[in-house]
């Protein structure tokens, strides 16, 4: 018999097949209408034959990117999406038999990166009021921690951390020995980050991602920030060429363009805004925390919902199982998409 990774063996795994074109993408916390095309078509300009078969180019994205969060070039490394710089994060540090230290639910790829590593994944549930006890995430850190994920806002409840409760896991974690990554993936929808405390902390690692208020999920393009010497242990870690020329000028353009993230997060706010009231006024208990998502308890079975607006080309998502069972996330986008959204969930 040929040889296979264990921790292969019995991996579980979702895949997602389902055809996403045509429909009000509301699931997974894309941008369902994208950039503005002013952006767009200026990014698409650029585009050329001999500017697609030129291996990438990724440091003047980089320097762009230290300035724009006022660090080092040599802290930050750009990847294929965040979810690249996870994978190579555990491949670097996640030592066989330690423990990952998560809360519950996540985001469901650090659990599976942790058995694909072949690491313990201890959790912290969220309390019966959707809060997280940092004394009792803090408890949890020990000799055998190796990796502490937090993300702020977590996804998919939208809490968000203490800086003094963040200080005491960073430094509880230092300690033990263990590497803290702060996931800041929905940054833009909540203003304040970690990032800074990367220069104060030779432990920490944070996560960005141009997929959510960046709009650009489909060209899988990230980056994480650190201390040099655990950038240094990534890069060396990455492939020669990680990511893709297009995606590279796309960042270049969102991230040089200042206003447009206030532009683009001001059309989520309104939207965001909007169907909130909407759901509360009709009676709906809903979860108002940070992100470009909204939870809802639905009046009937959160599964026939999903199915009902489905046949409408109107994808949501909803929970099975754990403190989220049977609640509804809606990503939020435009008025205009909110609309359209509220119209299918009404139409009997």
């Amino acid at each position: 018999m040929y040889y296979i990774n264990k921790n292969m063996k019995d991996l579980y795994r979702v895949k997602f097949h389902d055809a996403r074109g045509g429909v009000l993408r509301l699931d997974m916390n894309e941008n369902p209408e994208g950039l503005p095309r002013e952006i767009f078509d200026a990014a698409m300009s650029k585009i050329t034959p001999e500017y697609i078969a030129t291996y990438p180019e990724k440091d003047q994205l980089m320097s762009l990117l230290a300035e724009h969060n006022g660090i080092a070039y040599e802290n930050i490394s750009v990847t294929a999406g965040s979810d690249e710089a996870m994978r190579l994060i555990f491949h670097c540090f996640g030592q066989p038999g330690k423990t990952l230290l998560t809360v519950t639910p996540t985001f469901e790829m650090y659990g599976v990166y942790a058995g694909m590593f072949g690491m313990k994944h201890e959790m912290v549930g969220y309390k019966d009021d959707f809060s997280i006890d940092p004394e009792e995430f803090l408890r949890a850190i020990d000799a055998d921690t190796g990796i502490v994920i937090l993300l702020n806002p977590n996804s998919p409840i939208g809490y968000t951390y203490d800086e003094k409760d963040v200080r005491k896991i960073i430094e509880s974690a230092k300690e033990a020995g263990a590497i803290v990554v702060i996931d800041e993936a929905y940054h833009y929808f909540y203003a304040s980050t970690f990032m800074p405390l990367i220069k104060e902390y030779d432990n920490l690692l944070v996560l960005r991602t141009f997929s959510k208020l960046f709009s650009m999920a489909g060209l899988r393009i990230g980056y994480v920030s650190g201390d040099a010497e655990l950038i240094g242990y990534i890069e060396k870690a990455e492939s020669t060429f990680n990511v893709n020329n297009i995606a590279v000028l796309f960042a270049q353009e969102v991230i040089r363009d200042q206003g447009l993230i206030e532009r683009l997060r001001e059309t989520e706010r309104e939207g965001h805004v909007w169907i909130v009231e909407k759901l509360k006024s009709a009676g709906y208990q809903t979860m108002l925390m940070e992100g470009n998502f909204v939870l809802f308890l639905p009046k009937k079975d959160s599964r026939l919902v999903v199915e009902e607006l489905k046949k409408k080309n109107v994808w949501v998502r909803d929970y099975s199982k754990g403190i989220l069972k049977g609640w509804i996330r809606v990503s939020t986008g435009s008025l205009s998409c909110m609309e359209k959204f509220w119209k299918a969930f009404n139409e009997k």
